[in-house]
């Protein structure tokens, strides 16, 4: 079968198999003459397209890297509009984020120059690149899930000595986000306090604590008695949120 990408390669081979790298990894190894992919329909869309078909996305990797057919889905056939739309979004989104972070001169990774890359070369991509690229939508969501939910909420200050002070009082229940990047796998319950500070409370998929969370977040509010409060920097952003020890924490239903 004849995808609808045409790849034609160029340099010399790299290895075939290769992890999913999520966003916050850094490439590491030694410097490699780059190996190009050529593709007549620009492979994030086609990326887009296989996800909606639930295709795995290692099987999407060997897909983009070797021109394989995947599980009898029509790659002359899958990708619609709404993915070139899907993608044309997701690069942009990316784009005008590192640009951002260029003009507040935050840092930029490795990941980060990658991503650019793939930004400013959408039909012609380092093969180095494709794990990246597969991860990309799952990336965009959990971004605009996390810039939804801080939207309209202060960032917790953070304590200037090493004091972690008590917590005591009601709190609103404002979403609940999955998060799934490398070997974790969590689900975060934020929780809105009196002082417009987001609470984040942190529970692996498939703990039994996410179902009687799941249960105090149909109530809507609980009071809160905690011993001792952290606050934790939400990660690529200028943001902070506070979170209890489970340990020293007791919840009522408010």
């Amino acid at each position: 079968m004849k995808a609808v990408m045409t790849a034609r390669q160029h340099g010399k081979s790299v290895m075939q198999t290769q992890a999913i790298i999520d966003e916050w990894d850094t490439i590491i190894g030694k410097p490699k003459e780059p190996v190009y992919l050529e593709f007549n329909t620009p492979p994030l869309a086609l990326v887009c397209a296989l996800i909606e078909e639930n295709i795995q996305l290692s099987e999407i990797v060997a897909a983009l890297g070797q021109d394989y057919a995947v599980n009898k889905v029509d790659l002359t056939t899958v990708v619609k509009d709404k993915h070139h739309q899907q993608s044309n979004e997701i690069l942009q989104y990316f784009a005008k984020k590192h640009t951002m972070r260029r003009i507040k001169g935050e840092w930029v990774s490795k990941y980060m120059l990658a991503v650019d890359d793939l930004c400013e070369n959408r039909r012609k991509i380092n093969k180095e690149y494709i794990p990246i690229l597969v991860t990309l939508p799952r990336i965009y969501e959990q971004n605009r899930s996390i810039e939804r939910v801080i939207k309209g909420h202060k960032s917790a200050p953070k304590s200037n000595d090493l004091s972690f002070p008590p917590m005591e009082g009601e709190v609103e229940f404002v979403e609940r986000l999955h998060f799934k990047v490398k070997s974790s796998n969590e689900y975060h319950y934020f929780w809105r306090t009196p002082n417009n500070y987001l609470m984040r409370i942190v529970v692996k998929k498939g703990h039994y604590g996410s179902e009687a969370w799941d249960l105090l977040a149909e109530h809507g509010k609980i009071h809160i008695s905690a011993d001792v409060t952290y606050t934790y920097n939400i990660k690529g952003y200028d943001f902070n949120v506070l979170q209890t020890s489970p340990e020293h924490t007791k919840v009522k239903i408010a």
